[in-house]
């Protein structure tokens, strides 16, 4: 591939962030950029990004030792994992539902909210989150989860 023509050495590590999902790729990418890191979907450069898992890598390629390389890439993996453990408390706290007459409003109590909120599906990603989002995003829906 063209963008790695004179690599010196990338080092990579899949994770998942979900914490950082629900805050947008845009948002990744720039904090990304600040830990001189590269992420990518699992599906490689051009392969886009589906769920939840990241191929997180050194950004720099050439003027770094291989220590310095590897270690950027631990380091800022690292920090990314303990920012999205902060990021995954708020999206497990019990959302306002704003379409009160909704089905959602009705059948997602906290005790559910409390027993579902943290699973995710293992092949795109889906939460409980997601699927209420419009009730919880808007005042006027009357089922509220797609």
């Amino acid at each position: 591939c063209p963008t790695n023509l004179g690599t010196g050495m990338r080092a990579s590590v899949h994770i998942d962030l979900p914490g950082w999902t629900k805050e947008g790729t845009d948002k990744l990418k720039a904090r990304c950029e600040e830990l001189a890191l590269q992420p990518r979907g699992t599906r490689g450069e051009s392969g886009g990004q589906t769920g939840i898992t990241y191929d997180i890598s050194n950004k720099h390629r050439l003027g770094y030792s291989e220590v310095q390389l590897v270690q950027t890439m631990i380091d800022g993996v690292n920090k990314l994992y303990e920012e999205d453990l902060e990021l995954q408390k708020k999206i497990f706290e019990f959302p306002t539902i704003q379409s009160t007459h909704s089905l959602v409003a009705k059948h997602v109590t906290k005790e559910k909210w409390d027993k579902l909120a943290r699973h995710i599906t293992a092949t795109a990603g889906f939460t409980l989150a997601k699927a209420i989002a419009c009730a919880v995003e808007f005042d006027n829906q009357h089922c509220g989860i797609y």
